[in-house]
Formats: C-alpha cells, structure tokens, sequence
C-alpha cells in the first residue's frame, strides 16, 4: 500500500464522527475492573467488549480506547502484573515491546515500513489509577498528518488492558489538553 493511501486510511481510522452519539455526564463503570468520569466523552462499544470515547467538543479528533484481553488461563496467567513488569527491565524491552503493541493495533494491510514509520517517543512506568503500568507514545507516520498514540498497558484480574489516546501529534490546544487530562485523572481501576 502506498504511503498516502495509508495517510488517508490512519486519518479516517481516528476522525471517525461520533454523530448520534450520547453525551456522557455520569461516572462509567465496568464493576469489577475500572470506573471513569466521561462527562464530555462521546461513548461508544468497540470491538470485543472495548470501550472508545471521543471528545465530544475537541476541534481535532481525539480518542480513547479501553481494551481487555480474554481472561488469561494456566501458564498464562502465572506471575500477574508484577510480573509483567518486571519483564520490561530495560529501555530496550520496553521498546520493543511498545512496538509490537503498536503494530498488533494497525489493520492487516498496513506494512511497518512501507505504508507507515513508526517511533517510540518515550517509555516508561507508572502508577495510574491504583494501578502500576507500562506507559508508552508512540509516532505514527503514514505520510500525512502523524498520529500520537499514548498507551498504557498492564494485567489486571488476569487480562491484559490497554488504555490508548490517540489524536494528531501537535494538533491539541489547552481546553482539550485539559480535558484529557481530567479523564485520565478520573480513571480508577478496581
């Protein structure tokens, strides 16, 4: 695939219009895993039981999306999260891993390298909403506007979650930057 046809693939894939769509203004809870203010946030189910939010009155697309892996079973799930973590010792195995998480989120006809670049910005870990993640951003390159992607990822009740904003590098002014972060402040996690 061709880098502009890539460009205009990741653009469509995070301006999706949210026309219809309810305006939250209570607490949102998934009992038993997390709770989030998402007054402001357009909330709509994603694929697998996730959970996408989208600014409701930002000028640039941006977007929340909470995902859970099916819950781990046996070897799977021996070791948690502190174990998880203790995995990504190095800078090195914090990239890579970050990477490979990027790319598992692009479509199948997206080629790293072909049709997009991607750079890990940053990595590192955390505490958020109780709960001690893996945090990174990442680049994405598709030859148009470069869409930012800042994940956090963690094991939780033997699943994998992944919370990910996702909104064009550069592009938030302050009431949106604000925004975001009132509702990563909001996010706890049971």
């Amino acid at each position: 695939m061709n880098r502009p046809l890539k460009a205009v693939l990741i653009s469509s894939l995070l301006a999706v219009t949210t026309a219809g769509s309810a305006v939250a203004a209570e607490i949102y809870k998934r009992p038993g895993l997390y709770s989030i203010d998402a007054e402001g946030w357009d909330l709509q189910p994603g694929q697998d039981g996730a959970l996408i939010l989208r600014c409701h009155d930002c000028k640039t697309p941006v977007q929340v999306q909470i995902d859970y892996s099916p819950e781990r079973t046996g070897d799977a799930a021996k070791g948690g999260n502190k174990a998880f973590l203790a995995r990504l010792d190095t800078a090195d195995a914090q990239k890579q891993f970050a990477e490979l998480m990027v790319e598992a989120s692009l479509p199948e006809e997206i080629e790293v390298g072909e049709d997009v670049d991607i750079e890990i910005a940053t990595v590192s870990k955390a505490k958020v909403g109780g709960l001690d993640v893996f945090q990174y951003v990442a680049l994405i390159d598709g030859g148009g506007k470069v869409t930012q992607e800042s994940s956090l990822v963690a094991i939780q009740r033997n699943r994998i979650v992944k919370v990910a904003l996702n909104h064009y590098q550069g592009a938030l002014d302050d009431a949106e930057k604000d925004r975001i972060a009132a509702l990563f402040k909001s996010l706890s996690f049971d």
